[in-house]
C-alpha cells in the first residue's frame, strides 16, 4: 500500500513539473517563398505544432534541432541539395506568452541536369504518342531538378504505354545521380515496351438483338492495334445506337497471345418512349407536344420516331414521322423513310416593305403541305475531341402543297372588289403542287452544360434543288447556313451569337394590284411555301411580328439574319440581357433592305427550358416597342 501510494505521487509531481514546463510556439520563416516556403511549412516540425494546446521544453528543443534535417529534406524535391539554415528558439518574455522559433534559409543554388538519357526500346520505339512524349521531356540539360517533374513524367510514360496496349512494357533503368558538391545530377530512363497488344473478338451476355445487329454497332476491328480511346469510342457508339439504358465494356487480356477481349455487359432500354411538352409564345400562342419514339422495332435494331405538334397561332398542325432501317456496316448509317404533314389558317398578304400597315386587305385560306422522303441519314466524324459528329442526311422528296383562299370563301367587300379588278389574283389564292425535289442536310453540334452555363455551337446547313425536267413545277437551287454560338466569360457573363444566311436561284413573278388610287407592286417567288425564307419574331429579328420580314410577307428567296446578344447572370437561375437584332428576307439581292432591332430581356431557367422575355424596338419605328415572350420548346 505504501509503496502504490509512493508511486502515484511520483507521478503526480512529474505530470505537475511537466506541465509548468511547457507552452506554444510561433514559428518565423524567412529567405524562402512561394512553393518552397509551403512545402517547408508543411514539412517542418516547429510549424505542426503551432496547432498544439502546448508542449513541453525538451520536446521544443529536440524540434528545433530536427528543423534543419526537416528543411533539406523539403527543399530537395525542388533541387536545392545544399541549404544553410539557421535556427533560434526564444524563450517567452512572461508568462503566458509562447515560445518564438525563427528559420533563416539560404537555399543556395539549385542542381541542375548535367545528362538526360531518356530512352524507349522494344515494339513501341516508333510509335507516335511515344515519340510525342519523349520530346515533351520536362528535365533537358541545364534545366533545374525537380523530382516531381520526373516522377510525374515516368509515370506519364507508364500510364502511355498502359493506355497504348503495352501492357508488359517495363523500366530497365530509372535513377538520377546528383553531385551536390557539384550542383550537378545525371539521369537515366530507359522503358522497354516489349509487344503492343492487339484487340481480339467480343462477346454478349444474354443478347437481346441479333449478331449482325452488334456486328454492326462494333467499330473495332480484331487484330486492330489496342488503343484505349478506341474502347471509349465503342462504348460510346453502343450507348449512341439508343437501344441500351447500361452500357459496360470490359476488357479480357490474353498475356500469351497477346490480345483484348472485349465482353459487353448490356441492359436493353424499354422499346417505346413517350413525351408531352408544352409551351407559350407571343409569337405562336400556346403549343403542345406529343411525341412517340420505338427504339427498336425488331431484333435488326429498326426504329421509328413519330411527333405530333399542335399552336394556337394559325391553328396549326403538324405531323412528323421518320423510319429508320439499319444499313451497312458502321453504326451510324441509315436508310429512312418519313412522313411531314401540316395544316395551318394562313393569309395571302399585301405589305408594302416601306410601310407597316398594310396596303389592301388580306387574303384568309387553309394551306396544307404533305411531304414523303426516302434518303440516307449516317454520322461523319470531324475534328474528334472537339466536336460531335456531323449528322448528314441525303433524300428525295416528293412535296404536295396547296392554298386555298375559296374555300372558306370568307371574303370582305375590299377582297370580292380587288378580286374582280385583278383576275390575276386568282391563280395565287388558289395553288396546288407537286415537287420532287433533292437535298442534303447536315448538322453540326458542340454543345454542354444546362441552363445558363449551356454553351457552345450548333451549325445547320442544307442544298435543296428542283428541276422542271423531273415533273416539278419550278426548278430552283437553294443553299443556306446557319448557326449559334454560346460563349461563357466566368460565371456570370455569357455572349450569344447568331447568324442565317440563304440564297435561292429561283423565278419570281411581279404583279400589279390596283384598288381605285391604290397600288403595289408585289414580288413573288415561285418557290414552294415551304421552301421559302421568312424572318421576324421571338427568335429571329426582335422588334418585329412573327415572320412578318420578307418581301410583301408572303416568304422570299434570299435570307439575312445576325444577332448579337450579351447576357448577365443576376441569379442562381435568372439573368438580364441586351441584344442587337438585324435581318431580312427578300428576292431582290441587291437590295436587301435590312430591319433592326434591339432591346433588353430577361431570362429565366426552369425545368421544362428558359422563360425569355424582351422587350425590343425596331429601328425603322423607334417610337414603337414589341414585347416577345416565350417559355418552353418551339414547334416541331
Amino acid at each position: 500500500m505504501l509503496r502504490f501510494s509512493l508511486i502515484c505521487f511520483l507521478a503526480l509531481s512529474l505530470s505537475v513539473a511537466a506541465r509548468a514546463d511547457s507552452g506554444t510556439v510561433v514559428t518565423e520563416i524567412s529567405g524562402v517563398s512561394g512553393e518552397l516556403l509551403e512545402n517547408v511549412r508543411m514539412s517542418v516540425s516547429l510549424v505542426r505544432a503551432e496547432n498544439l494546446d502546448e508542449v513541453s521544453v525538451w520536446r521544443l528543443r529536440q524540434m528545433a534541432t530536427d528543423a534543419r534535417a526537416e528543411v533539406r529534406e523539403a527543399l530537395r524535391p525542388f533541387g536545392y541539395y545544399r541549404p544553410r539554415v539557421e535556427v533560434r528558439l526564444d524563450e517567452p518574455a512572461s508568462e503566458g506568452e509562447p515560445w518564438r522559433a525563427a528559420l533563416q534559409i539560404d537555399p543556395g543554388r539549385p542542381v541542375r541536369v548535367h545528362a538526360a538519357d531518356i530512352r524507349i526500346t522494344g515494339e513501341g520505339a516508333d510509335d507516335p504518342d511515344m515519340l510525342e512524349w519523349r520530346s515533351e521531356w520536362p528535365l533537358p540539360e541545364e534545366a533545374v531538378l525537380r523530382h516531381s517533374e520526373w516522377e510525374s513524367a515516368w509515370r506519364g510514360l507508364e500510364r502511355l504505354a498502359e493506355q497504348r496496349g503495352y501492357f508488359d512494357g517495363r523500366f530497365t533503368s530509372r535513377r538520377i545521380q546528383v553531385d551536390p558538391d557539384r550542383g550537378r545530377a545525371d539521369l537515366r530512363l530507359v522503358y522497354d515496351t516489349g509487344p503492343r497488344y492487339r484487340f481480339g473478338t467480343y462477346q454478349v451476355a444474354d443478347a437481346d438483338f441479333s449478331g449482325r445487329l452488334f456486328n454492326r454497332l462494333t467499330i473495332i476491328e480484331a487484330d486492330e492495334p489496342y488503343d484505349i480511346t478506341r474502347v471509349d469510342e465503342q462504348r460510346d457508339a453502343l450507348v449512341r445506337s439508343g437501344l441500351f439504358r447500361r452500357v459496360i465494356v470490359e476488357e479480357k487480356r490474353d498475356s500469351d497471345e497477346q490480345i483484348v477481349d472485349l465482353d459487353y455487359q448490356l441492359e436493353t432500354r424499354l422499346p417505346n418512349t413517350y413525351r408531352a411538352t408544352a409551351g407559350f409564345g407571343t409569337d405562336t400562342g400556346g403549343r403542345l407536344q406529343l411525341g412517340w419514339e420505338r427504339h427498336y422495332l425488331s431484333r435488326r435494331g429498326n426504329r421509328l420516331d413519330s411527333a405530333l405538334g399542335l399552336q394556337q397561332r394559325n391553328n396549326e398542325f403538324v405531323f412528323r414521322s421518320e423510319y429508320q432501317h439499319p444499313r451497312g456496316s458502321t453504326p451510324s448509317d441509315f436508310l429512312t423513310a418519313g412522313v411531314f404533314l401540316r395544316r395551318e389558317q394562313d393569309n395571302f398578304r399585301f405589305i408594302d416593305e416601306n410601310r407597316l400597315e398594310p396596303v389592301f386587305e388580306s387574303f384568309e385560306g387553309r394551306r396544307e403541305q404533305s411531304e414523303v422522303s426516302f434518303g440516307r441519314l449516317q454520322e461523319r466524324g470531324w475534328l474528334p475531341g472537339q466536336f460531335q459528329p456531323i449528322e448528314e442526311r441525303i433524300s428525295i422528296s416528293l412535296l404536295h402543297e396547296s392554298f386555298d383562299a375559296f374555300r372558306e370563301a370568307r371574303f370582305s367587300e375590299e377582297n370580292d372588289a380587288l378580286l374582280a379588278a385583278n383576275p390575276d389574283l386568282e391563280e395565287f389564292l388558289r395553288t396546288s403542287t407537286d415537287t420532287l425535289s433533292l437535298g442534303a442536310r447536315w448538322r453540326l453540334p458542340n454543345i454542354s452544360g444546362s441552363g445558363f452555363h449551356t454553351h457552345g455551337q450548333v451549325i445547320r446547313a442544307h442544298i435543296l434543288a428542283a428541276h422542271e425536267s423531273l415533273g416539278s413545277p419550278v426548278s430552283f437551287t437553294q443553299g443556306y447556313i446557319g448557326g449559334r454560338w454560346h460563349h461563357l466569360f466566368g460565371d456570370r457573363h455569357k455572349l450569344l451569337l447568331r447568324g442565317e444566311a440563304g440564297y435561292t436561284e429561283a423565278r419570281t413573278r411581279e404583279l400589279d394590284v390596283v384598288l381605285d388610287d391604290r397600288q403595289l407592286e408585289l414580288s413573288l417567288t415561285e418557290l414552294p411555301e415551304r421552301y421559302r425564307f421568312k424572318t421576324g419574331g421571338d427568335r429571329s429579328v426582335r422588334g418585329y411580328g412573327f415572320e412578318n420580314l420578307s418581301t410583301n410577307r408572303n416568304g422570299a428567296n434570299h435570307l439575312i439574319v445576325g444577332s448579337v446578344e450579351y447576357e448577365y447572370r443576376v441569379g442562381e437561375n435568372w439573368s438580364l440581357a441586351a441584344f442587337y437584332d438585324i435581318g431580312n428576307a427578300f428576292n431582290d439581292l441587291g437590295n436587301p433592305k435590312l430591319r433592326r432591332g434591339a432591346g433588353v430581356g430577361f431570362r429565366w431557367y426552369t425545368l421544362i427550358g428558359p422563360l425569355q422575355v424582351d422587350i425590343a424596338s425596331p429601328f425603322d419605328d423607334p417610337d414603337s416597342w414589341r414585347l416577345h415572350f416565350t417559355i418552353g420548346t418551339q414547334l416541331l
